[in-house]
């Protein structure tokens, strides 16, 4: 069964239906605070997300390159503005890794922007056909690159990689921070 509320009458014999101004005030208030705190609390967490990234990547480059020496396995991780991928030599060239949760495509978090310097060199995402890779080879050599990845209030991480496999992430603000 289900029930009703019913209008109290007031004293003049009026229903009362609906909200006071008092009360959508009190209402539009507490909606106000809470919208306020969350995009407070957004804004505190770009540089958490900048650095949750880096890490990641920076545990991914490593992984692949384990992968690829104890696998005998020559792979790629190739970059767009927006996301990366590992790719893997098969018999028709460079093919995405499938069936490896850790080595699957990535989206990069909006609050991110990625610049990538290969062997030195500037490189562009520009041509979708050739985008820029990081070779990752069976013998635990890997392209020289690095990866800057920051956020809009200027928290950045460098992602250092050398020849000889070797991988070094680094806050840039405070240079002695080093992972």
């Amino acid at each position: 069964m289900i029930s009703f509320p019913i209008p109290s009458k007031h004293p003049g014999g009026k229903t009362q239906a609906g909200f006071t101004l008092l009360e959508l005030l009190a209402v539009i208030l507490i909606i106000g605070i809470i919208i306020s705190l969350a995009s407070f609390s957004i804004g505190q967490n770009a540089s958490r997300i900048v650095q949750d990234e880096a890490e990641r990547l920076h545990g991914l480059i490593r992984l692949a390159g384990e992968e690829a020496v104890l696998q005998g396995r020559e792979l790629v991780l190739e970059f767009d503005y927006d996301r990366y991928r590992f790719l893997e030599q098969g018999k028709e060239g460079w093919l995405p890794v499938e069936g490896d949760k850790m080595l699957r495509e990535r989206a990069l978090p909006e609050a991110v922007e990625l610049e990538l310097l290969l062997e030195g060199g500037e490189t562009s995402f520009e041509d979708k056909e050739n985008l820029p890779r990081i070779f990752i080879l069976s013998s635990g050599e890997l392209t020289p690159f690095d990866i800057t990845l920051k956020a809009d209030e200027g928290e950045e991480y460098l992602l250092q990689g050398l020849i000889n496999g070797k991988l070094v992430l680094t806050r840039t603000e405070d240079d002695d921070e080093s992972y």
